[in-house]
């Protein structure tokens, strides 16, 4: 082992027996064997729409999943817990009902660095992404350390890793996978090392667009599978990328997992973005005079791709825009959040968390405001909200009929609550 993975693992051991009195309590002494169908999903971004995506085709073949993510814990579409769940204590809790025989886990870097991965592996593993969000936290100050934390998951993979070909930090977890396959993703069809990878008959889903989007998923030269763009409800007609995406991994992940692809199909050409199928993220309400939605976008990145939809959509009129940012976040990152989103809407009202997380009221918010004034938005047309809640008010009085106005908060149960009450 390279002595600076060494250094940085010793590290998080430290920070865990820091955080809790009993070292290794979860993920270094205490090995549970799943003996089900079991995936493991982690990334900066798209873990729970992809863990969502992955849980309604495993549902489509037959299968009682159950699923753990920052939103709760689920067994088939009965809620069992709400609030963040993404870690091996709420996981190892769905094994207990006998009802489950395929599982869906969310791993989230905090639980991964305090909790450690409490299994003795999985049949497939996928990291999406490594981005800024959360570094600086728990004694991770580096993209590379977040990599290492995160790659814990593709190693614990037996059967198919799952990797962002388009992320080199992704890419470079390979060497660590010790399961007998592999299957890269990309948004592009000329990805090099997807090429090389299929040239040695590995595994690949991407993006091609000839004549319009296709998802494509291949054994070396051999075409498993393809779908268009349009066929996946919760792209919105190919616009929204991430959708795209996210549906490759779970595509991948499925097939990994021995469901047939047009099972895999006929799964993802049902799966709508919804309340009630991806609550919080991606949501239309139709019932006020302008289109409300309701979606999450941690991060720039995040953002900027929320940016890309709405322009590549044409909304006619007016556009709005209520997003937030959490406190411990470094201020140059907040700040880039706001410049991600700038010059696309006609209004913005920027937001604090509910969770101040160590700031002063207004501050986040104000960083914000700065991002979006350094990348020309003029102040007249940026609202800094007192509250969180006073946000969601001030957002829903902005627009007029036939408006669009987006709601970008981790607050899902707040904001639907606010947009149903305004239409009372």
């Amino acid at each position: 082992m390279i002595p600076a993975i060494k250094n940085i693992r010793a590290k998080i051991l430290r920070y865990r027996a820091r955080r809790f009195k009993v070292a290794g309590q979860y993920g270094i002494n205490l090995k549970i064997a799943l003996k089900i169908p079991s995936a493991f999903v982690t990334g900066s971004v798209g873990k729970t729409t992809t863990c969502r995506m992955l849980a309604a085709i495993l549902a489509e073949a037959g299968k009682v999943v159950g699923l753990s993510t920052t939103q709760g814990v689920y067994i088939g579409k009965e809620i069992i817990r709400v609030g963040d769940s993404s870690n091996c204590m709420f996981a190892a809790e769905l094994l207990l009902d006998k009802r489950v025989d395929a599982s869906v886990f969310e791993l989230a870097r905090g639980g991964i660095i305090t909790q450690g991965i409490a299994f003795d592996g999985c049949d497939v593993g996928a990291v999406l992404n490594v981005y800024d969000n959360h570094l600086g936290l728990n004694g991770v100050n580096t993209r590379e350390e977040m990599a290492l934390v995160k790659s814990a998951v593709v190693r614990s993979a037996r059967k198919l890793a799952v990797i962002n070909a388009d992320d080199p930090l992704c890419l470079a977890m390979r060497n660590q996978i010790v399961a007998p396959d592999t299957c890269l993703v990309s948004m592009q069809s000329d990805n090099a090392s997807v090429i090389d990878h299929m040239k040695a008959n590995g595994f690949a889903a991407f993006l091609s667009n000839d004549t319009k989007p296709l998802i494509n998923l291949y054994k070396g030269n051999e075409l498993i599978g393809v779908m268009e763009a349009t066929e996946i409800p919760a792209g919105y007609d190919g616009h929204f990328r991430p959708a795209l995406f996210h549906a490759m991994f779970a595509m991948a992940l499925a097939y990994g997992m021995g469901v047939e692809f047009n099972v895999i199909r006929k799964a993802l050409s049902a799966f709508q973005s919804n309340e009630e199928t991806n609550p919080g993220r991606m949501n239309f309400f139709e019932h006020l005079p302008f289109k409300v939605l309701i979606t999450w976008a941690d991060g720039p990145q995040a953002l900027e791709e929320l940016a890309h939809f709405v322009q590549g959509m044409n909304f006619s009129e007016k556009k709005y825009l209520m997003f937030c940012s959490a406190g411990n976040r470094p201020n140059q990152y907040i700040k880039d959040m706001g410049k991600s989103v700038a010059g696309i809407f006609t209004h913005y009202i920027c937001s604090d968390h509910v969770d101040l997380r160590g700031r002063p009221p207004r501050e986040a918010a104000g960083l914000l405001c700065e991002g979006l004034m350094e990348n020309g938005v003029s102040r007249e047309s940026i609202t800094i909200a007192s509250t969180h809640q006073d946000a969601l008010e001030i957002a829903l009085n902005k627009p007029s009929m036939n408006d669009l106005l987006i709601i970008c908060t981790f607050f899902y149960d707040a904001a639907k609550k606010a947009v149903f009450l305004k239409g009372v």
